[in-house]
């Protein structure tokens, strides 16, 4: 027996290939009993990556040991214990697992003395021929003569495996009153089957059943209070353990595995071990190509029309009659949120449950003292997948209309998403759209003999490119819808039609949650020629070829100036690539954001002598030191022409400062530096003074916001502002302003040497008398053109002396900003009243409302 099963083929093996059963066997969820009606319902609606939440919430994971352990409710003993599931999900696999762990001595050995195996495959072969039951179970015996007599003397320590009842094609239910209660007797097959199901021969002998649950309705009547265990498939952890085990290479294994939980509906379907075996097999066939694995799931549709080809009859009456049928029946129900079906829908569509067993489900639910019996697709993708088909099958020729009027055309379908509700249709929208794909529609033409019409065709496609067009002419247009259509476009894999579609998109913005997204989202980012601006985050490893392809993007596109990346885990061979990309005359980038990243100071020195930069941002990054510096020849060299440097809450430390700002102290090209959301020490502070009192420093624009500045800090600052005639704008805002911080502000500006025409401090916790020190300031500096102070809480006294103050006064200003969250009547009165007897303008409207506001400048507040 161990020899006989201790060695696993698959189904693709050349001969002579073997493998181990136990390198490969990965565990199982099992649910050891029925669902309610509602539950399954529930469990059929969700969506991909919750489905996986709820099978391992239903599931738990039993071993083989347990199959036969009394009940907990009842403490009764099984005898009969049904493996039930769809097709593929494991059922002979879990079968054989527990006939090798037996004879390895691991399983049941105070249990049975003997385990036999049948097959329904090999019983069909048998027929109506007449044996004895000894001389049926005698087969495997490894000698010339199996000891029957002492073998069944004690039948209570017997298992006996029958494998694949749904495969049966004689009935076991036609006999009984014909059952053969002797072991020795000679009877036809089936009966001798149907007596031992029954009880009637062996009546204290267990059985282990497997079975498709669309089987089981005629069987169940013949069995003996039987336990039935559901198989559910792999839960997500397993599914990346078999995918280690398939690759005998633990990295390679967790790279695909990666691969495959991008894509939802994939990864779903891989909770079928069957469908794991098909997505694996590409794999590897696409890496004996020399391919890259990311190439292997080149479209959802085309492996769901794999994965269907496979398990698919070659009977031409299958294809013309049950397949037609099935596809209707997917359509209902698609169309009807309808997720189980009675007999007599099947029966509705000439269907019949042993016809498309591969397809369908039984789902049986206890209903009162009577069990009602209901079918469903094996996972809401195929339903949606048969749905897509059913507009296919019944268009086999041109101009050929729709007989099934009851059921909506493609023009519903293209409506739904064109309101806005693509969820429930989406995939089954994406599936229509990958039967366009010329290798797909050839591989449906051969396979099922079907063919989508032209007019079919040409509405999907008419739909798509309005669908783009109206979204990119939106005012407020950012691509954030593209996204939304990228996988449809991916699944047509027709570069010219794409590129058509995306010609005149200026700015990409794509949030990838899984790989496989990001290979649909670059698809479409390659053929966007006009596209300007990108911005793409994602957050986890991507791999190497993802990278490549994405900076591909970047240097092959000349009129893409702005890239930014969120949330990456750049790897240090990421980095170089970005790195060589940058040194690429041509690269035409200027302006390269860093968000939510980690990056090593030497990967900031390449940063910042790639020429073709203007701007460099990070933000909410943390810099890993590598033991390397940021010389002052590091920005200060001649290939260096960053315009703005930002940090914006970096978390740097006292060591990053001295980096950054010895790097700063030679470079004259540098106007802007961001330093918000920062805290600074003295030292800090100290280090940033000495860059502003270099002569060499050209900085026009600071920005310190929410950096916590103390009253020294703000006394230090203040103090260089009249040291530095370069300084054109600064940025305080949500910093704590004191008394005396205030006071040496006001100082600096007072000072001729101050050039500042630009201040905010928006949100520093003035108070109205704490302004009143700047009067001076704003009657008497020429310089000083911009002061905002927002969201300070003057209250309505305080708001009504600083509004007669200025009214009394000769003030330089062009715009004072007093925006608050609230504003009484009182205060809005006040203003009003300035307003219209000052020079200068006054705003405290809301920020989008006021003219002077410049969102690019101010995006740290």
């Amino acid at each position: 027996m161990r020899k006989k099963f201790q060695l696993m083929r698959d189904r693709n093996s050349r001969p002579g290939e073997h493998e181990l059963f136990h390198h490969r066997f990965t565990q199982l969820l099992l649910v050891p009993e029925y669902r309610c009606k509602e539950q399954k319902q529930r469990e059929l609606l969700v969506q991909r990556y919750e489905h996986a939440k709820i099978m391992e919430e239903r599931g738990q994971i039993i071993e083989v040991s347990a199959l036969f352990d009394p009940d907990k409710k009842t403490g009764t003993i099984p005898h009969t214990v049904v493996l039930q599931g769809g097709a593929g999900i494991g059922k002979t696999t879990l079968a054989i697992k527990v006939i090798l762990e037996w004879a390895e001595g691991k399983l049941y050995q105070d249990r049975f003395d003997y385990v036999f195996y049948l097959t329904c495959r090999e019983l069909n072969h048998l027929g109506e021929r007449e044996f004895s039951f000894a001389y049926l179970i005698a087969n495997d015996w490894p000698g010339p003569y199996a000891p029957m007599t002492e073998i069944l003397s004690q039948p209570e320590r017997l298992l006996f495996i029958i494998d694949g009842l749904d495969e049966l094609k004689f009935p076991c239910d036609e006999h009984r009153y014909d059952l053969c209660k002797d072991w020795k007797q000679q009877r036809p097959v089936p009966i001798l089957l149907s007596s031992l199901l029954r009880k009637t021969m062996l009546p204290e002998a267990s059985l282990l059943l497997t079975a498709r649950l669309t089987a089981l309705g005629k069987f169940i009547p013949l069995l003996e209070n039987p336990r039935h265990v559901e198989i559910l498939g792999f839960s997500a952890e397993h599914r990346k353990e078999y995918f280690c085990k398939f690759f005998r290479n633990k990295n390679l294994g967790k790279r695909a595995f990666s691969l495959l939980k991008g894509n939802g509906a994939l990864f779903t379907m891989c909770s079928v071990p069957l469908m794991d075996w098909i997505v694996c097999t590409c794999l590897k066939q696409q890496m004996e190509k020399g391919r890259g694995l990311i190439q292997a799931l080149k479209t959802t549709t085309a492996l769901y029309v794999c994965y269907i080809s496979l398990i698919t009859p070659n009977d031409k009456n299958f294809i013309s009659q049950h397949l037609r049928g099935l596809c209707r029946l997917a359509a209902e129900g698609f169309w009807g949120r309808k997720m189980l079906f009675e007999e007599e829908d099947l029966r509705r569509h000439n269907l019949e449950a042993a016809d498309v067993s591969a397809f369908l489900d039984m789902n049986i639910f206890q209903k009162d003292i009577d069990r009602e019996n209901y079918y469903s697709f094996i996972h809401l993708s195929f339903h949606e997948f048969f749905a897509a088909m059913f507009y296919v099958m019944n268009t086999e020729k041109e101009g050929e209309k729709n007989p099934d009027s009851s059921i909506p055309d493609v023009k519903k379908l293209l409506e739904k998403c064109s309101r806005y509700e693509a969820r429930h249709v989406i995939l089954a929208l994406r599936f229509l759209f990958g039967f366009l794909n010329a290798e797909t529609a050839k591989k449906l033409e051969r396979k099922f003999r079907c063919r989508m019409s032209q007019e079919i065709k040409s509405r999907l496609l008419q739909w798509i490119e309005r669908e783009t067009k109206r979204d990119i002419e939106q005012p407020w247009f950012s691509t954030s819808n593209v996204p939304k259509w990228h996988s449809l476009l991916y699944e047509i894999q027709n570069a010219e039609f794409v590129t058509q579609m995306l010609v005149n998109i200026q700015e990409i913005t794509v949030n990838i949650h899984y790989p496989y997204e990001a290979l649909s989202a670059i698809y479409c980012m390659k053929r966007c020629p006009g596209a300007q601006r990108l911005s793409i985050s994602y957050r986890s490893d991507l791999p190497a070829s993802v990278w490549e392809d994405l900076f591909s993007v970047v240097s092959k596109n000349q009129n893409l100036k702005e890239l930014k990346m969120s949330s990456f885990k750049f790897s240090d061979s990421c980095m170089a690539k970005l790195c060589v990309l940058l040194k690429d005359p041509t690269c035409k980038l200027e302006k390269l954001t860093l968000e939510g990243c980690k990056v090593t100071y030497s990967f900031c020195r390449y940063l910042f002598s790639a020429s073709c930069l203007k701007s460099l941002h990070f933000s909410n990054i943390s810099f890993v030191d590598d033991g390397r510096k940021l010389s002052s020849k590091t920005l200060g060299q001649g290939n260096c022409q960053l315009q703005t440097l930002s940090f914006m809450f970096c978390r740097l430390t006292h060591r990053c400062y001295q980096n950054v700002f010895s790097a700063l102290s030679s470079n004259k090209s540098l106007k802007n530096l961001d330093l918000s959301g920062n805290s600074f020490e003295e030292g800090g502070i100290k280090l940033l003074c000495k860059v502003l009192e270099n002569q060499n420093c050209k900085l026009e624009t600071l920005r310190l916001t929410h950096c916590k500045l103390s009253s020294a800090c703000c006394q230090d600052l203040f103090t260089t502002l009249t040291k530095n005639e370069s300084l054109k704008e600064l940025y305080l805002s949500h910093n704590y302003f004191g008394k005396y911080a205030m006071k040496h502000l006001c100082e600096a500006l007072g000072n001729h040497n101050c050039k500042l025409h630009t201040v905010r401090l928006i949100q520093c916790n003035l108070t109205a008398t704490g302004v009143q020190d700047l009067l001076p300031v704003m009657c008497s500096n020429e310089n000083l053109k911009m002061l905002d102070l927002s969201s300070n809480f003057f209250r309505d006294e305080g708001m009504k002396l600083l509004c007669e103050a200025l009214e009394k006064q000769t003030v330089k200003l062009q715009t004072l900003n007093f925006w608050q969250d609230y504003l009484s009547e009182e205060s809005e009165r006040a203003l009003t009243s300035l307003q219209a007897r000052t020079s200068f303008h006054i705003t405290w409207e809301e920020y989008h409302k006021a003219e002077f506001f410049d969102w690019d400048a101010e995006d740290t507040v």
